[in-house]
């Protein structure tokens, strides 16, 4: 009887440590910021360890560390692109207040939290990236749009075997090419979710309304979840929920790449990232820059530029320049990051990086047609090699992400 006891009073004080651990985490909604065709989000980084594990972890980078290095990074390569606004450290302080949730608590519950900042942060989408270590060091990537629900996720994990034979330089290296790696398959999925609501927020800032649109209520299924009552699930609640959860919540999609062949890409490219063998020195060098469009559409513009970079990567014919190196000098000279329409502007810029070959282009709409026009002209003498055209009805740009094989055909090709 007296070990009964005994364990009834363990199991109740096991409970009552993982509810007293379990801080409330209060929100406190930002007002409406001005209207923006930008995507406004929300980064989130954070470390976990699993039970399963075999002791704790042993991290080259504190997970303190590692969240933080992770979401600056993750927070400047958004910014780069000129799509994403982020959010700023000062408008989380103001919803947060001084309190600094923990990992556990961001996941709980299906990210509730993050959706719950999110949404009072008035972003359009939530980004949450986690680094995890079970068996191999695994890395995740979640995009989630706060007022639709759909989601879009990366998967993958670093071998033990591959990890092995890393220096400390190294595994630091893996988590930074891992988000990259990662964020090249995101864009890929979400692309048209992106490109949908850029188009809708492009014609409410359009508006120059002070009125900013209502926010859509969530989902019927999260709708539970988007409660005002605070968090109290603790950490071993919010693990036990982790590991039952499936692997993706998405559906697959016709053509996806199964979980295994997702695995052997991401190690491919992380090795390859890892490893670099020598620049490929032939062939032209080709600056793609960024499509011209009126204010309203900039952001659509901006987002069939990175489709379009995306498709030219697959020519084998030809060296693209990273934007990362165009980002680097357009920075250092104070110049546009957008629409180099300027021909002269552009050769400077292409002459710098070396460049021998630039596309440009222009997204207009024309009455109820939306036209996108790009060409490829050489550097030096500036003249014409190739030229393409796509269009589709007026507020259906994303149609145009379909078509974008088409343009890079015609660009590289030659044919009008």
């Amino acid at each position: 009887m007296n070990a009964w006891k005994s364990w009834m009073m363990t199991v109740v004080l096991i409970f009552f440590l993982c509810g007293a651990a379990s801080a409330a985490v209060r929100i406190s909604p930002l007002p409406p910021p001005p209207p923006t065709a930008k995507l406004r989000v929300f980064v989130v980084a954070v470390t976990t360890e699993f039970k399963s594990a075999k002791g704790p972890a042993f991290w080259p980078v504190s997970p303190e560390e590692f969240d933080r290095k992770q979401k600056q990074a993750i927070d400047e390569r958004l910014k780069q692109q000129g799509i994403y606004e982020v959010v700023g450290e000062s408008d989380i302080r103001a919803v947060l207040g001084t309190q600094k949730p923990a990992g556990w608590e961001w996941l709980a519950d299906d990210c509730r939290l993050v959706r719950e900042a999110g949404r009072a942060l008035h972003a359009d989408y939530a980004l949450v990236s986690e680094r995890s270590f079970t068996i191999h060091l695994q890395f995740d990537t979640r995009l989630m749009n706060l007022y639709s629900g759909k989601e879009f996720v990366a998967e993958g994990y670093v071998p033990s075997t591959m990890l092995r034979a890393m220096n400390k330089e190294k595994k630091t290296l893996a988590g930074a090419e891992a988000i990259k790696i990662q964020f090249r398959q995101i864009f890929q999925e979400a692309k048209g979710d992106l490109m949908r609501t850029a188009i809708r927020k492009g014609k409410i800032a359009a508006k120059g309304s002070q009125q900013v649109e209502k926010t859509v209520p969530p989902p019927p299924e999260e709708k539970a979840a988007a409660g005002s009552e605070p968090l109290e699930k603790g950490p071993q609640a919010a693990q036990a929920s982790k590991d039952k959860a499936p692997a993706s919540s998405l559906p697959k999609k016709p053509g996806a790449l199964a979980a295994g062949d997702q695995q052997r890409v991401f190690e491919k490219e992380l090795e390859q990232a890892l490893n670099p063998k020598s620049p490929k020195k032939s062939g032209p060098r080709l600056i793609v820059y960024d499509f011209d469009a009126a204010e309203p559409m900039k952001v659509a513009g901006l987002i069939l530029t990175e489709a379009l970079r995306e498709e030219l990567c697959h020519f084998g014919d030809y060296v693209l320049i990273q934007r990362e190196n165009m980002a680097k000098i357009l920075e250092e000279y104070k110049l546009q990051r957008s629409g180099l329409v300027d021909e002269k502007q552009a050769v400077r810029v292409g002459k710098w990086l070396a460049a021998n070959e630039a596309v440009t282009g222009n997204l207009a709409v024309l009455g109820n047609i939306s036209l996108l026009q790009a060409k490829r002209m050489d550097i030096e003498t500036l003249g014409t090699l190739a030229a393409g055209s796509i269009k589709c009805p007026a507020g259906r740009e994303d149609e145009l992400l379909d078509r974008m094989p088409e343009l890079a055909e015609k660009l590289i090709s030659g044919m009008k």
